[in-house]
């Protein structure tokens, strides 16, 4: 089962996603702000983050900068989540080391897919690699 760190200061949304979510067999561990979020990561070590770009605190911005800083933890996927569609937004998001971007509203379908190509490009490959 892959464990999965939310970051959602939007508790309606944050619902939304356990709902999304819960039939894959993800174990999601939420957290209301980046700053939990990063306490959380940096204990549980999961196989991916799925976090809101605008919070307060520590932004989906800097908790991605904090996640890649420390080597043992730099290779989880990183799941930005934001209502924001702008393109110079995706390309920040890009450059903090998203591994993918969803945009709110979100469709269960896109998030399911999105977090399900996320684990599998982090997982290595047959041949070790």
């Amino acid at each position: 089962m892959a464990r999965i760190v939310v970051c959602e200061d939007d508790p309606v949304i944050m619902k939304l996603i356990q709902v999304s979510l819960r039939d894959p067999g993800y174990e999601l561990l939420p957290a209301a702000n980046g700053i939990v979020g990063l306490e959380l990561i940096e204990r549980e070590r999961p196989d991916a983050i799925l976090t809101d770009v605008s919070m307060p605190g520590l932004n989906g911005l800097e908790l991605a900068d904090a996640v890649r800083a420390q080597p043992e933890l730099a290779q989880i996927p990183i799941l930005f989540l934001t209502a924001s569609a702008q393109r110079t937004q995706l390309e920040e998001g890009l450059r903090h080391g998203a591994t993918a971007y969803i945009t709110k509203p979100f469709r269960t379908a896109e998030l399911r897919s999105a977090l399900a190509w996320a684990l599998e490009q982090s997982r290595p490959s047959p041949d070790g690699r």
